[in-house]
């Protein structure tokens, strides 16, 4: 058994380095219209797992999420960093957005979070009132790491791996 430990430990390793290595995510929003919106943004993440974002209500995504629907995300390795193209690392995220108020504790210290991680300039936008802070809570989460290396993320933080297995008709044929 300590095998297999050592092998989700590792995998485990390189799914926490993929989130710490990608500055920004996809995302992906639906609204009152039935057309989904998708775009990127730089992100930071907290202990729990939970994503942030800052972004402007001029973004239909924005709009999207602050009317409480839920999202999906996916940080995903730079085309020239993967040594297969049709096996790019990834993790997908199923969220619930929860907009933190701009005069609380919790918005100052996320703030605080992305300055340190993307420099001054947050604090031009943090200067814009029609910037939002998001938390994006994941309610499921799947990383792929390669060709037949597809997981569920589990655990109290997000950061934990159990390995998908292909059974009857499902999985590459």
């Amino acid at each position: 058994m300590p095998e297999i430990d050592n092998t989700i430990a590792a995998t485990e390793a390189d799914f926490a380095k993929l989130i710490a290595n990608t500055r920004s995510l996809m995302l992906a929003t639906a609204g009152k219209s039935p057309t989904p919106e998708s775009s990127y943004v730089p992100y930071i993440r907290d202990e729990q797992g939970a994503f942030y974002i800052f972004v402007s209500e001029m973004a239909r995504h924005t709009i999207n999420l602050r009317g409480g629907n839920p999202a999906s995300i996916m940080i995903i390795e730079d085309e020239a960093d993967a040594v297969q193209i049709f096996a790019r690392r990834r993790a997908t995220f199923t969220c619930q957005p929860e907009e933190i108020a701009r005069d609380s504790e919790e918005c100052t210290m996320r703030l605080d979070a992305f300055r340190a991680r993307f420099g001054g300039m947050i604090d031009t936008l943090a200067g814009m009132s029609d910037f939002h802070l998001i938390k994006l809570t994941p309610t499921s989460g799947r990383v792929v790491l390669g060709f037949a290396a597809a997981f569920r993320v589990t655990g109290d933080n997000w950061d934990q791996l159990e390995q998908r297995v292909a059974t009857g008709a499902k999985g590459h044929r």
